[in-house]
């Protein structure tokens, strides 16, 4: 046991316990009140140790022999009469000494979940401020009820390339030649030079919605972003084994002239000596200017992936 310093700083705090030193087992508590005088103590019982109660009840019928081996099993005090009693008739009840798990009382009305429901089926992209304003709910009751009863999840918008009806079936169709193209020449896509562009700030961008901190308190961690920051635009293509590049554009805007130098002084040079080469490159503005287009006419007759190009 403690001693009376230990104990009285203890009972400041209303609660004392004690736990089996290697296993951590709960096996005493204490809830004090007025007094440290004045408490109620309440013994903690395994449920191996009910389980061996109820079952030395079954055998004999007797509470003093189950109190006995109690005891001489366990080597501690005995449960009381009423204990072992109420662990019988629970085992009875349910097949089980375990206390059955609390669902406890809902929150939320179900008629404010089924008016959460209409309103997100209505308007999926409401917030849930404005959902709170409208409906006189909690907002932290309608987060809980999104993710927790009606199992809704935010989805994040992702900005694509229109699509046509039309783009339909020549997408089908591209796919169709470039399976057939790898089908017939197992080495065809490595004559496929990728090339793609980014634009890399200066002062170094961070993207707070993939960035997190974890702790247990707020460590108010702040990144001073510069407006206006510098930015390059970088190009770079790739190659079998091969990487070309990366071209850093002088320009801070890159137009259909500017890309067009880039091609003919810098990219089209590094691979002129490979053959039946092809090249890929997607549809922003400045690729799909025509006098890009006609220069890749020129260098990749019938071998140019992008838009509006002979494999598009």
């Amino acid at each position: 046991m403690p001693n009376k310093r230990q104990f009285r700083t203890d009972a400041k705090r209303g609660l004392y316990r004690i736990r089996k030193p290697d296993t951590g087992i709960l096996v005493f508590e204490c809830h004090f009140f007025a007094s440290f005088a004045n408490c109620v103590i309440r013994k903690i019982t395994s449920p191996s140790e009910k389980t061996n109660c109820v079952g030395w009840y079954f055998e004999s019928k007797s509470i003093v022999k189950v109190q006995r081996n109690f005891h001489t099993k366990f080597n501690k005090p005995p449960p009381s009469r009423n204990g072992i009693l109420s662990w019988h008739k629970k085992f009875l009840e349910t097949g089980s000494v375990l206390d059955k798990p609390r669902s406890g009382r809902p929150s939320t009305s179900d008629t404010d979940v089924e008016r959460i429901r209409e309103a997100f089926t209505r308007s999926p992209t409401k917030s849930t401020r404005q959902a709170s304003i409208e409906l006189g709910v909690a907002r932290s009751s309608i987060r809980d009820v999104l993710h927790k009863r009606l199992h809704f999840k935010p989805y994040k918008m992702q900005l694509v390339q229109q699509l046509k009806p039309s783009d339909l079936s020549i997408r089908f169709n591209f796919a169709v030649e470039m399976l057939h193209r790898i089908d017939v020449d197992n080495d065809f896509l490595q004559l496929i030079i990728f090339t793609d562009e980014a634009t890399f700030r200066v002062s170094g961008h961070v993207n707070k919605h993939n960035t997190r901190i974890w702790g247990s308190e707020n460590p108010h961690f702040i990144i001073e972003t510069v407006h206006d920051s510098p930015k390059v635009n970088v190009w770079c293509g790739l190659i079998s084994d091969r990487v070309i590049g990366p071209f850093i554009f002088a320009e801070s805007t890159v137009t259909k002239e500017v890309y067009l130098d880039m091609l003919q002084l810098f990219a089209i040079p590094q691979i002129s000596h490979v053959p039946n080469i092809f090249w890929q490159q997607y549809g922003t503005q400045p690729h799909w200017g025509k006098i890009v287009r006609s220069y890749l006419d020129t260098q990749f007759p019938q071998r140019w992936i992008g838009r509006d190009g002979p494999l598009a």
